[in-house]
């Protein structure tokens, strides 16, 4: 049997539930859990599969939040809620997965270096935008 992922918890992980972590540290409410006694389904695909779509490594869940009752939060949603750019949203991401591979629960395939270059690569398009930004702004000229 396997632990549980979160911090300072020795709860033991049924594999047959697929789950990271226990019982006792999932949210109830949360929309990524749903727990009984006699089963335990997670509504995305295995961390085995890199399709682009919903995965468990983009799913973090916080045991011992500083104001909040423990939750699991989405990658996504935090995207969403902030309202990034696509640039900002691929960066966070990147940032996401390199943290998440020093968990040891990272993108298969994936490395700490390549994310690296894409928070690299979109820092340096974002570093573009917003200098082409503050030009335009500061600039007299009505034909753009």
């Amino acid at each position: 049997m396997q632990k549980c992922k979160t911090i300072g918890c020795s709860n033991e992980v049924s594999p047959s539930h697929n789950l990271d972590y226990c019982p006792k540290c999932c949210n109830p409410g949360n929309k990524a859990f749903s727990y009984s006694e006699q089963e335990t389904t997670v509504d995305v695909k295995p961390v085995s599969e890199s399709s682009g779509g919903d995965n468990e490594y983009w799913l973090l869940h916080i045991a011992d939040p500083k104001r909040l009752d423990p939750y699991t939060v989405e990658c996504e949603d935090i995207i969403e809620a902030l309202e990034m750019t696509f640039q900002e949203g691929e960066a966070f991401k990147a940032l996401f997965r390199k943290c998440k591979i020093r968990l040891g629960d990272g993108k298969p395939g994936d490395t700490e270096l390549r994310c690296s270059e894409k928070v690299e690569h979109f820092g340096n398009r974002m570093l573009v935008m917003d200098r082409r930004k503050l030009d335009h702004s500061q600039c007299n000229h009505f034909t753009h």
